[in-house]
């Protein structure tokens, strides 16, 4: 699919809703079965980081395919002239701790404060 076709998709999926449609895709499960087996199913963040090896589940995209829809089905991708992986083995603990915002009573404004009429 050319990368375009893929935006165009992808965009339309994320206003309707239905951005889990692209992730039961053939072309995404495939892409993620070869990332995780060339990984041998270990995550990527638990072995780099920890030193541990921890079954990988998922695959994880460095560049959010809401953000950057045109890379969603791509290895890699370009910053300043230098190539880095766009796609990572990573166990549900990491993918977790990389998604904050999908945790259940996420607040964005962590700053919230107090406030009531009195301003007391």
């Amino acid at each position: 699919m050319k990368s375009k076709d893929l935006e165009k998709l992808i965009n339309e999926l994320i206003e309707k809703d239905e951005l889990a449609k692209f992730y039961m895709s053939k072309e995404f499960r495939h892409l993620k079965k070869a990332i995780l087996e060339e990984n041998h199913w270990e995550c990527e963040i638990c072995k780099k980081e920890h030193g541990k090896i921890t079954k990988a589940t998922t695959v994880h995209h460095v560049q959010f395919v809401r953000n950057h829809p045109a890379l969603a089905l791509s290895r890699y991708y370009t910053y300043n002239g230098k190539q880095y992986k766009n796609l990572i083995a990573v166990c549900s603990s990491c993918h977790n701790k990389l998604h904050p915002e999908k945790r259940k009573g996420f607040n964005q404004s962590k700053k919230e404060k107090f406030n009531n009429e009195e301003k007391w």
